[in-house]
């Protein structure tokens, strides 16, 4: 038998300049899976979400969003009073749209600052939360809401990411 050799002509500069491409690629797509993994894409993950403090009082809202996506900006109230307030500042109208909110509110008025919603809830022992369905209406980058206001405790001012 003889030794057959098989040479195949082959560009051997051009083929290792795509193999350093298809390796480019790759860590691009894990890159983009791992942010997308800690929530720097929105909707889930740990850096998706921000909790402000207004007094004993938690506001849960998204720090990355996705626009034209539903969202949720909770209020958690460790002891609720008879009657709750809540002001959403006007910043926050500005990049949200509220599509409900639960339980209904009593009362809401707008101003020129924000929004202000009254609750009439349980009085008593135990966490209860106020949940606003939300959605964003463009993208915008770290975009400043402002503070939000829980039975006149502040909390801090808040930035919101929207994604395309």
């Amino acid at each position: 038998m003889s030794a057959r050799s098989v040479d195949i002509e082959t560009d051997r500069v051009f083929q290792e300049r795509f193999w350093i491409a298809v390796r480019i690629g790759w860590a691009a797509m894990i890159a983009v899976m791992v942010a997308a993994i800690l929530g720097f894409t929105g909707s889930g993950g740990t850096f998706s979400a921000q909790a402000l403090q207004a007094g004993k009082v938690t506001v849960e809202i998204p720090s990355v969003s996705r626009w034209a996506a539903s969202d949720t900006l909770t209020i958690v109230i460790d002891q609720p009073s008879e009657r709750t307030t809540v002001w959403i500042p006007a910043g926050f109208g500005d990049v949200f749209s509220i599509e409900s909110v639960t339980p209904q509110p009593q009362s809401v008025s707008a101003g020129p600052d924000g929004d202000e919603f009254v609750f009439e809830l349980k009085p008593g022992r135990g966490e209860t939360s106020i949940d606003f369905v939300i959605r964003a209406s463009r993208p915008v980058w770290r975009h400043r809401l402002g503070p939000f206001g829980v039975n006149g405790q502040i909390s801090d001012a808040s930035t919101v990411t929207v994604l395309p």
